[in-house]
């Protein structure tokens, strides 16, 4: 085979590839099966300075951000009613806000990083995906905030932020 046929037959392959994608995408849709931003939610701002700043004006109570967690990885619960469903991963970048200049707390939050880290990836995994999205985010937040500052002794987080909360698919 010389190399102007070869060059025929790899434009041709990739040419049906993307006829492939393209035709899948349109019975996704057509079919309803995939939407355009579905379960989509706005992000809450990460935890850069002038959020900070910005958070501080609206409370009277300065505040300070913690977002030592990273990114976390959980896989929802299996639904019972769904068939061949063995759970969602969802991925979650969750930031706290805490009393300003309180550095023996944050030395705290630090040493129970991975505490903290269980606790909200075992609350994703207990839940299947169809109750997270019932569920309002709000009450997500304030049953994560009851359940880590249970854990905590010398303060209490104020307030929990998703930057990241997405199911992956």
């Amino acid at each position: 085979m010389n190399a102007q046929s070869f060059n025929k037959v790899l434009t041709a392959i990739v040419i049906g590839l993307v006829l492939v994608i393209i035709a899948g995408t349109a019975i996704g849709f057509a079919t309803k099966k995939a939407s355009f931003g579905a379960d989509f939610r706005d992000a809450d701002p990460a935890p850069t300075e002038r959020q900070i700043q910005n958070l501080n004006k609206k409370s009277t109570e300065k505040i300070d951000a913690y977002s030592g967690l990273g990114t976390l990885r959980a896989v929802t619960l299996s639904d019972p009613s769904i068939q061949d469903d063995a759970g969602v991963p969802v991925v979650i970048t969750p930031w706290f806000s805490y009393p300003q200049g309180d550095t023996v707390f944050y030395e705290e939050l630090s040493r129970k990083r991975l505490l903290i880290s269980g606790i909200i990836t075992n609350y994703f995994s207990t839940h299947t995906k169809n109750q997270l999205l019932t569920i309002t985010e709000e009450t997500i937040k304030s049953e994560l905030l009851e359940q880590i500052n249970s854990q905590l002794s010398l303060g209490k987080i104020v307030q929990i932020y998703f930057t990241d909360y997405i199911f992956l698919e």
